[in-house]
């Protein structure tokens, strides 16, 4: 579906009705007539602390001044921990409690909500889907974040990317086969995609060799010459790479040591007495004066960078825009929060089409995943095979009752523990993915989450009805249809649920804490669950955990599917005890509710387990956007 031949393509696309296809793509790829919004920041006296884990307050940020211009590639440096990818998290909108100074964007204060639409921010630690190979995650992102459909235009676009960032000889690899800088320069190219009006990238070329690192920062370079604000953090560059940027912003210890002209960094830092030696690193030189291997009054750097910089920003074309009227300027950004550029209608999705694209992109991984599919697929049928093999009619034998008593508890113990710590296993790396591409408006949590749910139901299907039919099948169990549907929805039921705590553990403690919690939490279920003891024989004050149990449910379910209003077991001997179904369900306390009230009961678990589920991605949503 998604291979492309490159010279066929282009032929065919000069034919017809889809020369209209290669002029969009065109449009989207072009750097010279890219239509983005032009996105100018300015940012005064900005602050930041944050506690670490003794409770001590630790300033990142203190009284960061500077600017971003459209147009240009601003690179930020200085040592490690001095406040670079905290900064861009504040510029970006993606860290708000704490932070005091303002932040204006095209003149008049920035409103988060219009700004967050304009900016792509592309952290240090990307996260991909492993089972995506590098032109399926390409695709996938083009299809979400373009609003285009036609696959010979979307081509286009991934091979013209690919080819700028050197990747099109590895777009069949699997995500999780490429090298460090093959997935580094892959997170940034799916970002690339939409031209965002605002680009900010936190030390985009760690992992990557001095030729690939210089080829992006000139695919960065034709991005801001089409109107793009281009921001990135690098730790220490070199001449060649420092020769690509425009401007530069000097961070230390959380103050800044100069925001502006590349040119003019030497001759501010010489009027502070730091004189650099010819033919010397720009950034070496400035790390150097910053971690104090230089002699100079630091404090003196400080407060002539300040003024330097309102000199700079003075003579900057952004700054003569803002001695119009205040009211001409806050008219005109008004009007630009109102009217979206091609970047913002383009992104714009309907919630039936994102799900249609995430609906594929899941069955893609279904496809591939060894662990949540293949894996499951198999344990489940020689599970199946083994109990048949153990309880081998066992079903129909009134000697044998206790002992089929306990292959249907095993039914509710194995189905839930394998299908919860399984999406255990997988649900965080799935989340990060999910919170990383939300805040860059791929999709909507409603959408990923409901494909989430719908594609998962299949395989929960089929991996249920193997075990069911073929264990039931084996131990001789009653063949009638109400009774083997009624095991079988239980069945379900159960392994439904199990997923759904899964995702829930996994999403809120990770995948080391999530399962050592998950058999943790399940003993409580199963004690109380009616196999090892009645609900009246224990303490009143410990009742109402059997209440709670969707185990006690679940099993007194499958109790009343194979023994309620059945005729009289097969005994060999003269006398058998459980002969009588009757007798059996008594002596276990069943029923205490019909068969369809324990439906409802494990029903009503799912879904208020999936609303907890929701409501936590929410959350994460929120502290993220925090």
């Amino acid at each position: 579906m998604l291979e492309v031949n490159g010279n066929n393509d282009a032929a065919r696309m000069l034919d017809g009705d889809c020369k209209i296809y290669v002029q969009e793509s065109e449009k989207l790829l072009g750097p010279k007539k890219s239509q983005n919004l032009q996105i100018n920041i300015e940012f005064n006296d900005l602050c930041y602390s944050a506690r670490d884990r003794k409770g001590t307050e630790k300033t990142i940020l203190r009284n960061v001044t500077g600017h971003f211009e459209t147009g240009k590639v601003t690179v930020i440096i200085g040592p490690s921990g001095v406040g670079k990818t905290t900064l861009l998290k504040i510029i970006s909108g993606r860290r708000l409690i704490g932070v005091t100074g303002n932040i204006i964007v095209n003149g008049v204060e920035r409103n988060i909500g219009t700004f967050r639409k304009q900016v792509c921010y592309v952290p240090q630690q990307f996260h991909l889907l492993p089972l995506l190979t590098t032109k399926e995650t390409f695709y996938i992102a083009a299809r979400l974040k373009l609003n285009i459909n036609q696959n010979e235009a979307i081509h286009l676009i991934i091979n013209e990317i690919a080819k700028n960032l050197g990747l099109l000889n590895c777009l069949d690899t699997l995500a999780s086969k490429l090298s460090g800088g093959e997935q580094r320069r892959l997170s940034i190219g799916v970002e690339m995609i939409t031209r965002p009006s605002v680009f900010l990238l936190d030390e985009p070329t760690s992992g990557l060799d001095s030729v690939a690192s210089n080829q992006l920062v000139n695919i960065l370079h034709d991005m801001a010459r089409a109107n793009c604000t281009v921001v990135c953090t690098i730790h220490q560059p070199s001449s060649q790479m420092i020769s690509l940027f425009d401007d530069i912003m000097v961070l230390d210890r959380g103050r800044c040591i100069y925001c502006g002209p590349k040119s003019e960094i030497l001759n501010t830092y010489s009027i502070a007495g730091f004189t650099c030696p010819n033919f010397y690193n720009i950034a070496e030189f400035v790390l150097e004066v910053t971690t104090e291997q230089k002699d100079g009054d630091l404090e003196n750097l400080y407060n002539i960078c300040r003024e330097e910089y309102e000199k700079f920003k003075s003579r900057t074309e952004y700054n003569k825009n803002k001695l119009e009227p205040s009211t001409d300027s806050k008219q005109k950004n008004e009007t630009c929060n109102k009217d979206t550029s091609i970047n913002s209608i383009i992104q714009k999705k309907s919630t039936w089409e994102q799900q249609k694209v995430l609906f594929l992109r899941a069955l893609i991984c279904i496809k591939r995943d060894n662990t949540l599919t293949k894996l499951r697929l198999a344990v489940h049928f020689a599970t199946s095979l083994f109990l048949g093999t153990v309880f081998y009619n066992f079903g129909d034998n009134a000697e044998k009752v206790i002992s089929n008593i306990s292959y249907f508890f095993i039914h509710l113990l194995f189905l839930y523990l394998c299908n919860s710590v399984l999406t255990v296993l997988i649900i965080p790396t799935e989340a990060a993915v999910f919170l990383q591409e939300h805040s860059n408006n791929w999709y909507s949590l409603r959408s990923y989450y409901s494909m989430k749910i719908l594609t998962d139901l299949p395989i929960q299907i089929l991996c249920t009805s193997s075990y069911v039919f073929i264990s039931y099948y084996m131990t001789g169990q009653p063949m009638e249809l109400d009774r083997i549907l009624g095991v079988w929805v239980i069945c379900l039921l159960i392994t439904i649920l199990g997923q759904t705590v899964g995702i829930f553990v996994g999403t809120a403690f990770g995948i080391e804490l999530g399962v050592f919690l998950i058999p943790a939490t399940s003993i409580p279920f199963y004690i109380f669950g009616g196999f090892f003891m009645k609900i009246e024989e224990t303490s009143i004050y410990l009742q109402p955990l059997g209440v709670l149990s969707f185990i006690r449910y679940a099993f007194e379910g499958m109790m009343q599917a194979v023994y309620l209003d059945r005729p009289k077991l097969s005994c060999s001997e003269m006398y058998c005890h459980w002969r009588s179904p009757n007798k059996i369900l008594s002596m276990m306390g069943i029923p205490t509710v019909p068969f369809y009230v324990t439906l409802l009961i494990l029903v009503s678990w799912i879904l208020c387990l999936h609303t907890i589920a929701y409501a936590l991605f929410r959350w994460k949503i929120y502290h993220a956007e925090k």
